[in-house]
């Protein structure tokens, strides 16, 4: 596997108690680092007088394990003082932010968390042109625009792939998860998925992708993530040895063509 490009896996914090749960499934199973879902719990009435316990808790629990925080959603300043005093406390740099259409919003973000020595990353859920990209990273300066995007998340293949060259400077993570007719979030190999994890890393290998990957599953999935790790890390040591299909590459020249106008 290259050294820049890593597998982490994607876990759901909804309550405090499902700490011990989420604990006892690493033990023994991943040594791969994780980003750490707290959606629900950063929205709750009570998230204020539970950053102490919480940080206390994640700290015994999954030490030196977390490195991105995720809140979906919308999100306003009081919740974003929360986060940025939870991981401040454990020492995490990364934080996972929806996509917010509003330059302003998001410099004040960017800003307040560089207090903190924090690199938000913003999820793109829909499609982001990569000119109206340019302009935000422009209007963020200093500060890097910095983003996320999911594979599933595209109608297709080439899809995925003219986003992945044209925000390629932007990118930071990218979300890694199956999808049937009817539901997201399956395991990458699962047999019902329509997407070719194989095609996908030598794509990866092609473009010469050096950052992180995100397994993303559905809960009920998550069982899955020790096997898909493996086989992954396999597949791209293997793509990594040798030189990257025809094939791919011809997809990947022809995607740049269209992009470029030729």
């Amino acid at each position: 596997m290259d050294r820049g490009m890593r597998l982490l896996i994607s876990l759901s914090l909804r309550e405090l108690k499902e700490l011990n749960n989420v604990s006892n499934y690493l033990k023994g199973t991943l040594s791969n680092k994780i980003e750490l879902d707290i959606s629900r719990l950063a929205r709750s009435s009570d998230f204020e007088r539970f950053v102490p316990l919480l940080a206390i808790e994640l700290e015994d629990h999954l030490r030196d394990r977390v490195e991105y925080i995720r809140v979906a959603g919308s999100i306003d300043k009081d919740v974003i003082d929360r986060l940025l005093s939870l991981i401040d406390y454990l020492d995490i740099d990364k934080l996972i932010l929806d996509y917010e259409n509003d330059v302003e919003k998001l410099y004040n973000v960017v800003d307040e968390a560089a207090l903190y020595g924090v690199r938000v990353i913003w999820r793109l859920r829909h499609e982001l042109p990569i000119d109206e990209a340019a302009e935000i990273a422009d209007e963020l300066a200093p500060h890097r625009f910095r983003v996320c995007i999911d594979v599933s998340g595209k109608r297709s293949i080439r899809d995925f792939v003219r986003q992945l060259l044209g925000l390629g400077g932007y990118i930071e993570v990218i979300y890694l998860d199956n999808k049937s007719a009817e539901k997201r979030g399956l395991p990458i190999f699962h047999t019902e998925g329509k997407i070719n994890y194989v095609k996908v890393f030598k794509i990866l290998k092609c473009v010469n992708y050096e950052r992180d990957l995100v397994l993303k599953y559905r809960r009920s999935f998550y069982d899955a993530y020790v096997r898909d790790i493996e086989l992954a890390e396999s597949i791209m040591g293997s793509v990594g040895s040798q030189v990257v299909d025809s094939r791919t590459k011809r997809l990947v020249e022809s995607i740049l063509r269209e992009m470029m106008n030729l």
